[in-house]
Formats: structure tokens, C-alpha cells, sequence
């Protein structure tokens, strides 16, 4: 078990709070599941589809993108999590 910190942004962060920290079995996919024990099954719906990680978001794992890599986490990670953001 990897203990790992999860900072949300923008939208999630006025949904969910500003961060929370987790104990996962090591895989970023098993990290948001845990995560969505503590803060609701809507955390998850917003992180993954099917299973997978949402093409429209942004997940950083100490500041390196990590879309469309599978990774295993490590003890102290700090994954970020942005959902799309428009403006002008």
C-alpha cells in the first residue's frame, strides 16, 4: 500500500475540497477508487469512464502528465486532477 495525496482544480476542487490523501494498491486507477470511498461515487464519475481515465482531463503525477500512460504509484506521489477549463 502507497500512501499518495490527490489536489483537485478549478470545478472539482468547488465540488469535492481542495485535496485529499489516500491508501491505494499503487495504480493511479486504484487511487481515484479509493478516493471516491471518501468523497462519493460522483468523485469517480468525474475522474474515469468505463473503467478508464477520462480523455478530458488533466492528471499530473508530481507535475508530469500522465494521460494515456499506465503508472504505478509510489509512496508520497502528488497526483493533481484539472477538468476542462474554457475562457477567455
Amino acid at each position: 500500500m502507497v500512501k499518495v495525496r490527490i489536489e483537485l482544480f478549478a470545478t472539482l476542487r468547488e465540488k469535492f475540497g481542495k485535496c485529499v490523501e489516500v491508501e491505494c494498491d499503487g495504480t493511479l486507477e486504484d487511487c481515484f477508487v479509493q478516493a471516491s470511498k471518501l468523497l462519493g461515487k460522483e468523485f469517480l464519475d468525474e475522474v474515469m469512464k468505463d473503467g478508464k481515465l477520462r480523455d478530458d482531463r488533466i492528471i499530473t503525477v508530481n507535475g508530469r502528465n500522465v494521460k494515456d500512460e499506465i503508472r504505478e504509484l509510489r509512496d508520497g506521489d502528488l497526483i493533481a486532477v484539472f477538468p476542462p477549463i474554457a475562457g477567455g
